[in-house]
């Protein structure tokens, strides 16, 4: 077994352990007992194509919910291994689709570069923007906050997680090791997803050859 086979197997490992996958899996049996471009083969892809973007979407919406409500009230720490296993699902879905064509509804096709699949791989990176944020807010410590970010309510960890996200740098120096931790491991987020996105733009590209 060669290197890339062994990392498509664990990304395929990694995958089987979101929910998402499991119900997509329902759907994409069912479709095996009808015609491919059917009417019925046809409605159960859209239903596919539908759930993929609710979940999407969803867990947009939740992480924001949760992100605003950090600010109110203390959130639980049991909560940050199920925010870090979200942002490492949404990591290892795109590596397995734009490295080995699988993760995706349809999987050993080549990934296309559409609209769609730029748009939700952006809401994606926004998702664990504000999960990252949420766990800062949880048990996040920083040095030299300014005051102002802390007196009304409790903003450093939503500044912190903004800033690395788009500027690849921190706004405030981590003040124990597992707020170190989760800056470095943000910053390898934001670098693997970059290059993914770069990859899904350069694709876009119609390169041809220079007449002679």
């Amino acid at each position: 077994m060669n290197i890339a086979e062994l990392v498509k197997r664990l990304i395929q490992l990694v995958y089987y352990f979101s929910p998402y996958f499991w119900v997509d899996r329902y759907y994409k049996l069912r479709e095996l007992d009808y015609v491919i471009d059917s009417h019925e083969w046809q409605s159960l892809r859209n239903r596919r194509l539908f759930l993929s973007e609710f979940y999407i979407v969803g867990w947009l919406a939740l992480s924001f919910v949760l992100m605003v409500s950090s600010i109110f009230y203390p959130l639980s720490y049991w909560l940050i291994p199920f925010l870090f296993l979200r942002i490492v699902g949404i990591v290892n879905k795109e590596l397995g689709v734009i490295l080995f064509g699988i993760c995706k509804i349809t999987e050993g096709t080549a990934v296309s570069a559409t609209g769609r699949v730029i748009v939700l791989a952006m809401v994606n990176y926004l998702t664990a923007m504000f999960l990252f944020a949420t766990i800062y807010q949880i048990n996040g410590l920083f040095e030299d906050v300014p005051a102002y970010l802390v007196q009304a309510m409790s903003l450093g960890g939503i500044i912190q997680a903004l800033q690395i996200h788009f500027t690849m740098s921190g706004a405030f120096a981590p003040a124990d090791l597992f707020t170190w931790a989760i800056t470095v491991l943000q910053g390898v987020f934001c670098f693997m997803f970059g290059t993914i996105v770069i990859s899904l733009f350069v694709s876009l590209l119609n390169v041809k050859p220079l007449n002679k």
